[in-house]
C-alpha cells in the first residue's frame, strides 16, 4: 500500500457560512497531521457593482466586503492557533472560483478543503455550485466537508 499523499500548504476558502466553518475544522486538522501551513481565503465578490452603482457605492460596498472577509479568515487563523497550526490569511478581490483557482496556482497548494455549499446555495442537495466547478477545475485533491 502507498503511503497516503502529504501536504505541505492547504486552502480553506470561506464565505462565513457554518459548511465553510466545518471546512476549516476539517482543514485545521489535517495541516496539523500534516505540519502543513493553513491557508485561509475570502473572495470579495463585487458582482455587477462596477456597473450599476456610483464610484462612492463602489467604494463603500469594497470596505464592506474587506471588513467582513477579514473577520471571516480572522476566525479561522484564531481556531488554528489555538491548534498549534500556522496560518495565512488573505482577502482577495475576484469571484470565489477564480479567486480559489488563482490561489491554488499561486502558492502551491497540496490541497483545498471546503464546505459542501455556501451562502449563496444552502440548500443545494449534494454540492454548491461554487464547490463542483473548483472540484471540477482543479488536479489536486479537493476535500468537501
Amino acid at each position: 500500500m502507498d503511503n497516503p499523499q502529504e501536504f505541505d500548504d492547504i486552502l480553506v476558502p470561506t464565505d462565513g457560512s457554518k459548511a465553510a466553518r466545518d471546512g476549516a475544522a476539517q482543514a485545521i486538522a489535517f495541516a496539523r497531521r500534516n505540519d502543513a501551513t493553513l491557508h485561509a481565503l475570502y473572495a470579495m465578490d463585487m458582482g455587477d457593482a462596477d456597473y450599476v452603482a456610483v464610484p462612492s457605492d463602489i467604494a463603500q460596498t469594497r470596505r464592506r466586503l474587506e471588513k467582513k472577509g477579514h473577520t471571516f479568515v480572522s476566525e479561522i487563523d484564531d481556531l488554528a492557533a489555538d491548534a498549534g497550526v500556522d496560518c495565512v490569511t488573505t482577502v482577495k478581490a475576484n469571484t470565489p472560483v477564480e479567486a480559489i483557482l488563482e490561489y491554488v496556482d499561486e502558492h502551491d497548494i497540496d490541497l483545498v478543503v471546503m464546505g459542501k455549499r455556501g451562502r449563496s446555495d444552502p440548500d443545494k442537495p449534494l454540492i454548491g455550485s461554487i464547490t463542483n466547478r473548483v472540484v471540477g477545475s482543479l488536479e489536486i485533491p479537493v476535500f468537501t466537508a
